[in-house]
């Protein structure tokens, strides 16, 4: 069915918006409404298609242990994962919290000792944050490694009869991690 639109202008087609008056052919292309619209649209499209390409690429950096799948991890159990915590500096910084939560006792407080909470940025901790395990006997310090609440890991350092302990508080983010640092020693 053909009709006419309000201004007048020849329409084709039954359609509900043809019947309420326009369709494709109904636009007058030398109108200035028309460039009007057109002025809106094209810079419209090139922006979107500009957005489009410029989305940030995509990294090719290894992924962090917080990133990790399980069965991506550097160590399968615990036992494997602190023997080789120890033993490399390396791997103590790859698999160290960012920052790391160290408590340690503030001596030279007033009036007393007191307990100092502090978050160490990665690039700031002293390598190695933890003792090689298997060398501590000959000095006259044993270890405990203790399971936590929560599924944690504590590995306890200390020289029998004395203040000198240090606990590693070990998490899985999903691979081990040292997330916290707690010295008593006074």
């Amino acid at each position: 069915m053909d009709a006419r639109n309000s201004s007048g202008k020849w329409f084709a087609g039954t359609s509900s918006s043809a019947s309420q008056g326009g369709t494709h052919e109904d636009v007058d292309h030398g109108s200035a409404a028309y460039f009007r619209h057109a002025q809106c649209v094209i810079p419209g499209c090139l922006a979107l298609a500009l957005a489009a390409c410029a989305l940030p690429p995509t990294s090719a950096a290894p992924p962090s242990t917080s990133t990790y799948a399980i069965s991506e991890c550097p160590a399968a159990t615990f036992d494997a994962f602190i023997e080789r915590f120890g033993r490399e500096i390396s791997f103590q910084e790859l698999t160290t919290a960012d920052p790391l939560i160290v408590e340690r006792c503030d001596g030279a407080a007033e009036p007393e000792p007191r307990r100092v909470v502090e978050k160490v940025a990665l690039a700031d901790v002293v390598w190695p944050v933890m003792p090689r395990l298997d060398l501590l006997n000959p000095g006259g310090r044993a270890y405990d490694i203790i399971r936590i609440a929560g599924g944690g890991m504590e590995v306890q350092v200390r020289r029998p009869d004395t203040s000198d302990q240090q606990r590693y508080i070990f998490r899985q983010s999903p691979c081990w991690q040292l997330q916290r640092v707690v010295d008593e020693s006074v």
